[in-house]
């Protein structure tokens, strides 16, 4: 290992707990980029530390790809990343969230509950319930006014696989005259949590207000109750305005982390020379962010399948 591996590695925490070095599994994902190999631990769910390296080398990958948790006490930025903001929300339990919220967001969630939206807690879908789950993902190919990747990347057969809760993740729908009109899904591990979809029928809005809302409080409780006290939500300054806005008002705060690419391979530092080693879901956020206003623009005059074929959306 090089010299700058060596100064890298003494500035990592190690593990030095036996039973879990024992018990460790590597949570690395390999993926390709182009003629690389990328390795990349979940983000903000799983902690960086020396081993991550040496089994990044063991799967044959060219890059490393991690982010830091400064909430946790772990800051690391090496030479080669990205900063950016995410929206994290902090909480100590359910009521200490809720009566932090603004009165009239407070009163959103309780009047969806008053209006007969029931929130479940999902184990395992049924076919029924798999069914109208993706009929929520593929209600409409745009959102907003852009395009929603949701709508073709969700089959019958990953919402069966996905849509769980378990000591890993919470999955939970909402239900409004007999139909699911929202959907809520989290993963987490330990103390962070990572909410991965929130998502409210658009014909149901029209009907019921609060559904997202009632879905995302349904979701704190359930992890607080699991010894979460700190849930991710997308970055923050990238997307919509209107989901930036539901984010603050709902708790959620701006935290700069780093997103690190430690280079494992010759041919990974040739490729980075160019400035070609980043996952594509970050060179969205930063090099090519000002497409971001343009593809919104364009997206609803461009055939969906183009938009799906050439990867033109954010």
């Amino acid at each position: 290992m090089s010299d700058r591996l060596d100064a890298l590695t003494s500035r990592i925490p190690p593990m030095n707990d036996l039973s879990s070095m024992l018990e460790y599994k590597t949570p690395l994902k390999l993926k390709k980029l182009g003629f690389l190999r990328l390795a990349r631990l979940e983000d903000f769910l799983d902690r960086f530390d020396e081993r991550s390296i040496e089994e990044a080398k063991s799967l044959g990958a060219d890059i490393l790809v991690f982010c830091d948790r400064p909430w946790m006490g772990e800051s690391l930025q090496l030479p080669l990343s990205d900063r950016l903001e995410i929206a994290l929300l902090s909480f100590n339990s359910f009521d200490d969230w809720f009566s932090g919220l603004q009165k009239s967001r407070r009163r959103e969630i309780r009047k969806s509950g008053k209006e007969s939206v029931d929130i479940r807690i999902l184990d395992n879908p049924s076919s029924s319930e798999a069914q109208e789950i993706l009929d929520v993902y593929r209600e409409a190919p745009f959102r907003e006014g852009r395009y929603f990747v949701g709508y073709h990347s969700w089959n019958l057969q990953r919402v069966k696989e996905k849509f769980r809760t378990n000591d890993k993740s919470i999955a939970a729908v909402a239900f409004y005259d007999g139909k699911i009109v929202g959907i809520a899904r989290a993963k987490f591990k330990g103390q962070v949590a990572v909410l991965t979809t929130l998502l409210s029928s658009l014909a149901a809005r029209q009907k019921v207000r609060g559904i997202a809302a009632s879905l995302l409080a349904a979701q704190v409780r359930m992890l607080s109750s699991r010894g979460v006290r700190h849930l991710k939500y997308g970055k923050l300054g990238v997307g919509l305005d209107s989901l930036d806005q539901f984010k603050r008002s709902n708790g959620f705060k701006p935290v700069a982390v780093n997103y690190n690419y430690l280079l494992l391979t010759g041919k990974a530092k040739l490729f980075a020379k160019f400035g070609f080693y980043q996952p594509w879901d970050i060179i969205f956020s930063t090099k090519l962010r000002f497409a971001i206003p343009v593809l919104g623009s364009l997206q609803p005059h461009l055939p969906v399948r183009l938009i799906q074929k050439f990867h033109l959306y954010a």
